[in-house]
């Protein structure tokens, strides 16, 4: 990492990215190799690279980020909310182990996305 990353540097997934956004930090290979540097502004070529490359999260730079901009992490009150509302979309056990994780990180998915807007699929 190089000193690029300027003001909050957020964690983002991959599938939660946008053109526009500007990584924080300098994306590696798993020898080193330098994939993408810091500062870069993304595009949807970039995306699809993340992907193609099996990058899960990057950090990209919060500008602007405070009080007007909320950054932070759904609370779990929210997931609870988000989950309720999913639960009978989910047939069958959903106290199996593979179904109760699909639940959680559907809701919190869904809440992510209500806290910092973008397209929710239905």
């Amino acid at each position: 990492m190089d000193g690029a990353a300027v003001g909050p540097r957020v964690q983002v997934d991959v599938d939660d990215l946008a053109e526009g956004m500007v990584l924080a930090e300098d994306i590696n290979d798993q020898q080193g190799r330098l994939l993408m540097p810091a500062g870069t502004a993304l595009t949807s070529r970039h995306l699809r690279a993340f992907q193609l490359w099996g990058i899960q999260t990057v950090r990209i730079r919060g500008e602007g980020a405070g009080p007007e901009q909320d950054l932070r992490d759904p609370t779990p009150d929210e997931v609870a909310l988000a989950e309720a509302e999913l639960r009978p979309r989910f047939r069958g056990d959903v106290a199996h182990p593979f179904t109760a994780e699909l639940l959680r990180l559907c809701a919190r998915r869904l809440a992510h996305h209500r806290l910092h807007g973008g397209p929710v699929d239905g």
